[in-house]
């Protein structure tokens, strides 16, 4: 085996036992001498393959943002209509959020401006430019997905249909961010007491509802999003850190 794969080898491991590590601990918590003990490796090693803590947690990140890419896929694969897919994506996001809210606060970190003062360019630059294939990729659907599935838009002219989509998607990912973040904080427990486990239907209404004010006309919305869930789960299953294997090993 040549040294550039050695060494490869070597930070896929310090990455993927960190990913562990901050899900148990967090990032504050977290020093890299912890990290050096874990993997067995010498603070020198640890440094030579990251410059900063900072800088192992957009590794990490972009690690996970690749296993993002893998379920991307997955989901592009089945054969079902652009809208669907974008709810299978989106019940994803919801799902992943629910079950590994560590995992998501490993990307959120990654994100903040003081993170990547800290980290190298290049490995920023690298996660910036996964982030925007992610996002080009997506736009893609709803491109698709509004010329077949929704309703009110055959007289936007290209450059006006690109535009709606961008407001679209943007929408479309605030209002999981702001489902997630408000169930992960306990607010809607407090102004729903009776909801129970209701948080799914919860997410499902509202984003259906978002969608019908875009003009998707669904008579069982219902169905729609339970089939999408279903295929949400088959494509998780088939990546390494959000299947249910996956929680049941960190458990």
């Amino acid at each position: 085996m040549q040294r550039r794969e050695k060494r490869e080898l070597r930070e896929k491991e310090i990455v993927e036992k960190t990913i562990r590590l901050l899900s148990q601990r967090g990032f504050l918590d977290l020093r890299m001498a912890d990290i050096a003990k874990e993997t067995k490796y010498s603070m020198g090693t640890i440094y030579s393959h990251f410059e900063s803590k900072e800088d192992l947690l957009v590794a990490c990140a972009h690690a996970l943002i690749v296993e993002h890419k893998v379920l991307f896929n997955a989901i592009a694969s089945q054969p079902i209509s652009a809208i669907e897919k974008i709810i299978t994506t989106a019940q994803c996001s919801w799902q992943i959020s629910m079950r590994h809210p560590d995992l998501i606060e490993i990307d959120n970190l990654s994100l903040m401006p003081s993170v990547w003062r800290r980290a190298t360019q290049q490995r920023a630059n690298e996660l910036n430019q996964l982030h925007v294939e992610l996002a080009q990729l997506f736009l893609g659907l709803v491109l698709e997905a509004i010329e077949k599935s929704l309703n009110g838009y055959e007289e936007l002219d290209q450059p006006q249909i690109e535009q709606l989509a961008h407001y679209l998607t943007h929408g479309m990912w605030g209002l999981c961010v702001g489902l997630s973040s408000t169930a992960q904080s306990g607010y809607a427990s407090t102004l729903c007491p009776d909801s129970g486990d209701e948080s799914d239907t919860y997410f499902a209404t509202n984003y259906s509802n978002f969608l019908k004010g875009y003009g998707w006309q669904e008579e069982n919305p219902d169905v729609v999003f339970e089939q999408c869930k279903n295929i949400a789960q088959q494509c998780m299953d088939q990546t390494i850190w959000f299947s249910n294997s996956s929680r049941e090993q960190q458990s």
